[in-house]
């Protein structure tokens, strides 16, 4: 399909005629208008109101933008609409505007032509309904199916231009159309299927049933593809869109489709703008970013159903749309997709379901996204094939995706589940956004971060019940382009989440850097624990886990794989390969003893350096070693010490080696009995004395005159 603009023909300049008084009842007479040698008088009919102290108030058709409501956003300004009326300019100029007129151009009136040469209808100024297109071009291929039945077909394609704008409202909100059969026959000939295009106009949908129609079946056309013989110009199905484009002076010439209360399917194909329901500003793209900064389409959505179609609704270029309380199910592809440079827009209160691709997806370049209290299920069941997929095995459908440069967005507050075939919430090569407050149940992965997507904040999500693992990370075999070379997912931070029962790990990070969990809760029941390959820099801090997970740490020699443990209160299972390591790290100077292998040693270091203890494959193997903190934490008063713990040893046993002789040692004890007294002794000798506070703790010191491992103990001196 040809993507270009549709451009307007030569127009001659009309006469131009003196201004007509409004008043009372008076309704003015437009200039003719010169269309190549053809004289088309078009009168101007604007809607006349009581106004106030007697006046009439005069309604005029507007265009409805001429300035870029992102540039606007970038220069400091808020979008403008630019209320021009078409008809005031006839009257106090003279000349009014016209597309020029197609060649075998039927005889119509008014603002309404209709090109038999090409099966289309133009509504060139103004605002109109089909009744009001009916009665301007009579010999146009648009009807009622009955008298009085309110049901329309359009066996033509219908062009809005030039600021026009196309009002389609059901009866139930004053309007002549309750169904709107677009023809759209099986011969898949172009003219035998129809397209309503806005191409700087509007569109106006309310409270309609919109569909396509075959009138050989008398039934929707429910067949989204062409034979395979089809011949160069064919189309598949009828669809509705809106275009923006630049004019070739750069002039945007921006269009709108507005949607409410209505139902629209059996709409689109795989052809580019033609997908069902379309918004699209031409000439954006990843090498015209200037086209994309200067121009927008625009549009709503509001509590309307969109099914059956190619895609439920797809974006390119959109700028502060609001989609919300709408269904979008049974599309051959996505339900919902904003797609490249579609940004500020508000995804709301939306059920996507039952759908052959990912429920909502934004992709390319979209930024400043709100995707909130939607409920997303059932896609991919099974997942969609694109034509010569040879193994779709692999194909991966989601809940809720953002791919490739989506920025500053966030995902909250969303119901998604069963999505079996993949997702619940995939982020793919992108940047600072924010998923929090979800929930996600019965999907394959919980959550899904690839392709170098980075600075991702996940917090206060629930995750229950996935068939694979609640947070899945990897690098993916595509090239990331705009997060970072390596592919590698980076600096991914989870606060506060809930991780419930998984049918594998519960967490499984490959060719990750600087994942952080903090704060969450992992519950349920796990096949198997926390996995990470080639990852680095993995830390994981003040989690509530179950003492039976276990954690797996694996590399190679290129890329070791590493992970820390910060104040675990708990025992830890952990075990590493040749090349990587685990680490415990505590603030206040915490001992590790690792189960069987008291060749272990902490780092302590004095107050507020904090105490480490490494695992390696040359200290414990291979296999997996349960991590123990000890209930006294040792603090010198300088400089360092070792700390290890031996085989057989309690809770309050260490065996400490100061850096320097002389150097004052704090035993700090947890978990004693408030107000009983103990001891700090050596080899049976104590060194000092107290009582346990209100809150069970008590801090005991000595200073050994010797650097020379010493076995200290906490016991009860009562």
């Amino acid at each position: 399909m040809n993507d270009q603009p549709l451009r307007p023909g030569p127009v001659a300049p009309a006469a131009p005629v003196a201004p007509t008084a409004l008043s009372g009842s008076a309704v003015p007479v437009a200039p003719t208008a010169l269309v190549g040698s053809t004289a088309l008088a078009v009168p101007v009919v604007p809607s006349v109101q009581a106004g106030p102290a007697g006046r009439a108030r005069v309604g005029l058709p507007t265009v409805p933008f001429t300035r870029s409501a992102r540039r606007d956003a970038r220069e400091g300004r808020s979008p403008r609409r630019l209320a021009v009326s078409l008809g005031v300019l006839g009257l106090l100029t003279g000349p009014v505007v016209l597309f020029g007129a197609p060649a075998q151009a039927a005889s119509c009136s008014g603002q309404v032509r209709y090109a038999s040469s090409t099966n289309t209808i133009y509504l060139t100024s103004g605002t109109a309904s089909l009744s009001a297109i009916d009665a301007l071009c009579p010999s146009a291929p648009l009807v009622e199916t009955g008298p009085g039945t309110n049901t329309w077909e359009l066996s033509a394609d219908l062009v809005v231009q030039n600021g026009a704008t196309l009002e389609l409202h059901g009866t139930s909100v004053g309007g002549d159309v309750d169904t709107l059969r677009l023809r759209s026959l099986s011969d898949n000939v172009a003219t035998h299927v129809s397209s309503i295009t806005a191409q700087y106009g509007g569109i106006d949908i309310d409270s309609v049933h919109i569909t396509s129609w075959d009138d050989a079946t008398g039934a929707p056309d429910t067949d989204p593809y062409l034979p395979a013989n089809a011949v160069s110009g064919s189309r598949a199905r009828a669809f509705i869109r809106a275009l923006s484009y630049l004019d070739t002076d750069g002039t945007p010439r921006e269009s709108r489709m507005d949607i409410k209360d209505s139902d629209i399917g059996y709409l689109g194909s795989h052809a580019a703008e033609s997908y069902g329901v379309s918004y699209k500003g031409r000439g954006c793209d990843s090498t015209h970013l200037d086209v994309c900064a200067a121009l927008n389409v625009y549009g709503s959505q509001t509590s309307s159903r969109f099914h059956d179609n190619f895609m439920g609704t797809y974006t390119f270029d959109a700028y502060g749309m609001a989609f919300t309380g709408n269904e979008y199910d049974h599309n051959v592809m996505y339900g919902l997709d904003p797609h490249d440079d579609s940004d500020y827009l508000t995804i709301t209160h939306n059920h996507s379901h039952d759908n052959g691709d990912h429920g909502i997806i934004c992709s390319q370049r979209c930024d400043h996204l709100e995707i909130a209290y939607n409920e997303v299920d059932h896609n991919g069941i099974p997942p969609y094939v694109p034509t010569g997929d040879d193994d779709p095995s692999d194909n991966q459908v989601h809940g809720i995706m953002i791919h490739r440069g989506v920025t500053d967005s966030v995902i909250e507050n969303n119901y998604v589940h069963d999505q079996p075939n993949g997702s619940g919430i995939a982020v793919f090569d992108s940047s600072g956004d924010t998923i929090r407050n979800n929930t996600v149940t019965g999907a394959e992965y919980g959550l899904r971060y690839s392709v170098g997507s980075r600075n991702i904040t996940t917090t206060g999500n629930t995750v229950t019940n996935s068939s694979q693992y609640a947070v899945f990370t990897y690098q993916g075999s595509d090239i990331p382009a705009y997060t970072n070379s390596t592919g590698r997912p980076t600096n991914l931070v989870f606060t506060g989440n809930t991780f419930d029962t998984t049918s594998s790990n519960v967490v499984k990070l490959n060719q990750t850097d600087g994942t952080v969990f903090t704060g969450n809760t992992f519950s349920g029941v796990f096949s198997s624990g926390v996995l990470t390959q080639w990852s680095t820099g993995t830390v994981f801090s003040g989690n509530t886990v179950p003492t039976s997970l276990t954690y797996s740490v694996k590399g190679d020699s290129t890329t070791p794989g590493s992970i820390t443990f910060k104040d675990v209160k708990q025992s830890t299972k952990a075990s590493v390969d040749s090349v990587s390591s685990a680490t415990f790290t505590g603030s206040a100077g915490t001992v590790y003893k690792a189960s069987g292998y008291p060749a272990v040693t902490t780092a302590l270091g004095s107050s507020g350096a904090g105490s480490t203890a490494t695992l390696t494959a040359a200290t414990v193997g291979t296999s997996q070693v349960t991590v123990t903190p000890q209930s006294v934490a040792v603090v010198p008063a300088s400089g360092t010490a070792k700390g290890r713990v031996p085989s057989a040893a309690g809770a309050y046993e260490v065996l400490v080696a100061p850096g320097t002789a002389g150097t004052d040692l704090a035993f700090a004890a947890t978990g004693l009995t408030a107000g009983a007294s103990y001891a700090l002794t050596a080899g049976g000798t104590t060194l000092a004395t107290g009582t346990a506070s209100a809150d069970g703790t008590l801090t005991l010191h000595t200073a050994p005159s010797t650097t020379q491992e010493v076995d200290y103990r906490v016991v009860s001196a009562g």
